[in-house]
């Protein structure tokens, strides 16, 4: 028998030990104990009175004010969770990331509970070199062509939409329209909207959506269907219907900026040369900033470069994903769709997509590369640093016990960021910079 309750954890290696497969059976009371502060825990956040109710009557409570398939797997998850973290803790895996789990029945007062769980054991990740990089040094000045790519994309940004000088639409137009779009039955928001500018380019557009409305002339409305790949590996298919309406067919057309532009625009620099000159400024102000920045990055992927040892795919997986999910807010947050975004940066889909890919695989080797350089260098977080570190989170994180803190797993993660930026620090303070 096991501490906390468990009757079974049996851990075995999978994939030559990048993955480890644990089963877990918990006894009943320690599963009645668990369910017994799932619910309370619920009760005070509905404002029930738990001290009132037995634990069926406040279980039905709840069942009745959320859903009885709602608070059922709202415990399983509780449960999951908090037995995961005790099992991973019992058997001292250091893991990297969340847990994958299962169970083939909920939990339920007087029975025992059992699931599985798939963990990625942190990689066993060396340097080939602990000692300071040698870089280079950045050499950032301010080209002509620098202020030119500038003056561009001021003039990019100023592109106007005009009325196109045929009457049906074509690839590469702008077509302004209403579009109603489905997608396997439910409501594709992505591509629906009103009156909305539609940029008819195969990469930005599903392929059958662009072949359909090619031709179409103004006040035309039309209806049809498409199928797209899904991307899964059995080759399923995702179905499209549309309801479409066009109002004008468009094209952007990109400024020449010269003195009359200049003088009519931003008439505050008052000719081509006076905004050249305001650039110039601009960008020798930043320069400074970017020497620094670049240096860090050429530390960095220097000693990325010495990292040796494999990273299971699943790390790679969850770094892009967290990537593209925290992108797509960013691009969310400016009132942007994807599509926007890809055009206003002149790229696909599919670049972007591989583009984020990239740079998440970069970061994640970069950040493994610190960490194996913090362990061979002995350099570790103090107590003062995780509490200032801690006391500059938000309000509902600061306030908890360091106990519960800790067992949630925020102090390690804490304990993790402090120990790559003093490794970072480190290697800025030691770096060798040559020319």
């Amino acid at each position: 028998m096991v501490q906390a309750g468990f009757t079974k954890l049996a851990a075995e290696e999978k994939d030559g030990g990048q993955r480890i497969e644990v089963a877990i059976e918990v006894e009943a009371s320690r599963v009645d104990e668990l369910l017994d502060e799932f619910y309370r825990l619920m009760a005070r956040i509905r404002g029930i009175d738990a001290m009132a109710k037995d634990r069926t009557s406040l279980a039905s409570s709840l069942e009745e004010a959320l859903g009885a398939e709602e608070v059922r797997a709202a415990s399983r998850d509780f449960l999951l969770n908090r037995l995961t973290t005790e099992a991973v803790r019992e058997l001292g895996i250091d893991t990297v990331l969340a847990p994958g789990v299962h169970a083939d029945e909920p939990p339920a007062f007087g029975r025992p509970f059992s699931f599985a769980a798939n963990l990625t054991p942190r990689p066993e990740l060396s340097l080939l070199d602990a000692g300071p990089v040698r870089i280079q040094r950045p050499v950032v000045a301010v080209e002509e062509s620098d202020i030119d790519a500038q003056i561009a994309y001021s003039a990019q940004q100023c592109a106007e939409f005009q009325r196109a000088d045929h009457e049906d639409v074509r690839k590469g137009d702008f077509a302004l329209m209403d579009v109603d779009m489905l997608k396997n039955g439910e409501p594709c928001k992505s591509l629906s909207g009103l009156r909305r500018r539609v940029e008819i380019s195969e990469g930005l557009l599903p392929r059958g959506f662009v072949d359909n409305v090619c031709g179409m002339a103004v006040g035309e409305e039309r209806a049809f269907a498409f199928d797209v790949a899904d991307g899964s590996t059995d080759g399923g298919r995702d179905r499209y219907e549309a309801s479409v309406r066009l109002y004008e067919v468009q094209q952007r057309v990109v400024p020449v900026v010269d003195d009359e532009w200049v003088e009519r625009v931003l008439p505050q620099f008052g000719d081509l040369e006076g905004f050249r000159s305001h650039i110039r400024a601009d960008l020798e102000q930043q320069r400074g900033k970017v020497e620094r920045q670049e240096l860090v990055l050429r530390v960095r992927s220097a000693l990325e470069k010495r990292l040796v040892g494999t990273i299971p795919d699943e790390m790679y997986q969850e770094a892009k994903d967290s990537l593209m999910a925290s992108t797509l807010d960013s691009i969310d947050a400016k009132g942007m769709t994807l599509e926007e975004y890809c055009d206003e940066h002149g790229t696909t889909k599919d670049a972007f997509a591989m583009h984020v890919f990239m740079q998440a695989a970069e970061t994640l080797r970069q950040n493994l590369a610190l960490d194996a350089l913090a362990r061979e260098r002995g350099i570790e977080e103090t107590s003062d640093e995780i509490a200032a570190a801690k006391a500059d989170l938000p309000q509902a994180l600061a306030k908890l016990s360091d106990e519960e803190f800790e067992r949630r797993g925020f102090r390690a993660s804490l304990g993790e960021s402090i120990r790559r930026k003093k490794a970072l620090s480190w290697l800025m303070e030691t770096m060798i910079v040559e020319n």
